[in-house]
């Protein structure tokens, strides 16, 4: 014959239970986060979703160049210019594309990697290498979405240059607001990597 013994639980005790983890992590998440102030008016909210919307464009667009190429939209700028304009070094394409030189570096060898462009010394300053686009990239960058340069950059292109001296103006405002941490990102990949 079978009998059941039940258990009594074991009660905390009363200083413990007013103070579980979960609590005590709410209540100082409550007390140590800064004030938020509510957006200034719906202006800011329109802000806000252009910004997003810009990065899911550019976000989209990158994922197309994936798709059909194999290479991220930076890697595909890169190519490009190289395409347009043989013979660059590595700082010419991290001047081109507004670029950390080891940035640059990187997509040179994620490129060459993949055998779309070659490296050549140049006969006269045997220091300096040449890049020069393959068969095979010229052909990757006939079928690749354009514009080249991404969505971004592409729009950029586009803006009179009073529009885009306001704008500028406008985002070194944001920047300033931003720093420091909008300063560690200065020089990396683009939107979009």
């Amino acid at each position: 014959m079978r009998t059941d013994t039940v258990r009594p639980r074991r009660k905390k005790p009363a200083a413990l239970a007013r103070s579980s983890p979960r609590r005590m992590r709410r209540a100082s998440t409550a007390a140590d986060a800064p004030a938020v102030r509510a957006p200034r008016d719906p202006l800011e909210l329109r802000v806000l979703q252009s910004f997003r919307t810009i990065v899911g464009a550019t976000r989209a667009h990158d994922a197309q160049v994936r798709a059909r190429t194999g290479i991220s939209g930076s890697q595909l700028w890169a190519l490009a210019e190289i395409c347009r304009e043989g013979g660059m070094s590595v700082n010419a394409v991290a001047e081109r594309l507004a670029l950390h030189q080891t940035t640059a570096s990187n997509l040179a060898n994620a490129l060459s990697e993949r055998r779309l462009i070659r490296r050549l010394r140049d006969q006269a300053d045997q220091r300096v290498v040449r890049l020069y686009a393959t068969a095979d990239g010229m052909r990757l960058l006939v079928r690749a979405p354009r514009p080249y340069t991404g969505l971004l950059v592409d729009a950029l292109r586009r803006l009179e240059a009073p529009g885009l001296s306001r704008l500028s103006r406008e985002l070194a405002s944001l920047l300033a607001a931003m720093r420091p941490a909008g300063a560690v990102a200065g020089g990396e990949m683009l939107t979009g990597e």
